[in-house]
């Protein structure tokens, strides 16, 4: 247990790692209401703060931004984290993954739970989808109430890729992302039933492998608008899309927008 002096008031902080599951942080605030804002935390900012492949943030009870470091407001294209104080994540992300990350955090704040290392996609400060981990843990106060949340999230790189046990799921899903992918097929491939496979794979992915692969699909996707090819009908093709219809659908709801209005938007934005 740590006790801290700050602002001529004593908070209580108090980290206790008894396993992955139950990782708890505890801050008592200083404000009578009782809720926690940025003068609470930001002690966490000065110790986030020059790690820069480290995405650090907090949010309150309501799941709204109250503290991050420097990397979170690069990757948010923001210059100061009063920017970011009270915001939610359909102000910085498109549509969908606003949708999942707050799903998520609901998810934390009522079951105080943690999330840890869970493999995702998010998009960077230049709007492409990149795969990160994330590590997400419930703020109590000293009463064991839950106040808020904090994460962090880690871009995955090449010397750190996936949980090995689907290493060769991803890695498979990756390179055949123009063909038809079975569940079935890649859960005999991890030796599993199809529904230990599916079960499985949302527990370290948090969403189900076919959802998964439509992701992945519009990550390359995305990244071909913003390139040399112009045609959707083709870049449907080229990701496996056999019904542009369907393309165009599943991208709008991820995205916010059509394949084309998004090509457009990204060529306004990086004009040179």
């Amino acid at each position: 247990m740590c006790k801290l002096n700050k602002t001529s008031q004593e908070r209580l902080i108090d980290t206790d790692v008894l396993d992955r599951a139950t990782t708890r942080v505890i801050i008592e605030p200083v404000a009578q209401d009782g809720l926690l804002r940025r003068d609470d935390v930001s002690m966490f900012e000065v110790i986030f703060q020059p790690l820069l492949d480290v995405y650090f943030y907090v949010k309150d009870i309501n799941g709204r931004w109250i503290s991050c470091n420097t990397a979170s407001l690069d990757l948010l294209n923001k210059t100061n984290v009063s920017q970011v104080v009270g915001q939610r994540e359909e102000s910085f992300f498109p549509e969908q993954i606003a949708k999942d990350i707050h799903a998520d955090d609901l998810t934390i704040l009522n079951s105080a739970e943690s999330v840890i290392e869970r493999t995702e996609l998010i998009t960077n400060n230049f709007g492409e989808l990149i795969w990160v981990t994330t590590t997400k843990v419930p703020v109590f106060n000293k009463n064991d109430q839950v106040i808020g949340l904090m994460g962090v999230t880690r871009p995955l790189t090449q010397q750190k890729e996936p949980p090995k046990l689907f290493s060769g799921t991803i890695e498979f899903i990756r390179n055949n992302l123009n063909k038809t992918i079975k569940i079935s097929d890649l859960s005999d491939a991890c030796n599993m039933s199809e529904s230990q496979f599916r079960r499985k794979f949302r527990i370290e992915f948090g969403l189900p492998p076919q959802e998964f692969i439509v992701r992945a699909r519009l990550q390359i996707a995305a990244h071909l608008l913003r390139g040399e090819i112009k045609n959707i009908s083709e870049v449907a093709t080229l990701c496996g899309f056999s019904d542009q219809s369907y393309f165009t659908r599943q991208f709008k709801k991820f995205f916010g927008e059509t394949p084309k209005g998004y090509q457009k938007s990204w060529k306004e934005t990086h004009a040179a």
